[in-house]
């Protein structure tokens, strides 16, 4: 996930929204509400990154095997010995 995504963004938007709204009618100093967006916006981000790598990751494609091929000790194994 990229640092700095739109959904991370909008969560830590929604995680300090009483600090932010505070912030908005004077109640709460600017500077506290941004260091709140800006602790709960780090914490988004590495939550949403271990969700996307544990929920949303692709599923590993299963190996290839590839076919038995016969090696050269087995071929003369094989052949009859001449006489």
């Amino acid at each position: 996930m990229r640092p700095v995504s739109g959904t991370m963004l909008v969560v830590a938007a929604l995680l300090t929204s009483p600090a932010l709204a505070g912030a908005v009618m004077g109640s709460v100093p600017v500077d506290v509400a941004l260091v709140r967006y800006l602790v709960a916006a780090g914490v988004s981000w590495v939550l949403l990154a271990l969700a996307a790598d544990t929920f949303w990751s692709p599923a590993a494609p299963a190996p290839v095997q590839a076919p038995a091929t016969p090696s050269a000790e087995d071929e003369a194994e094989e052949r009859p010995a001449s006489s």
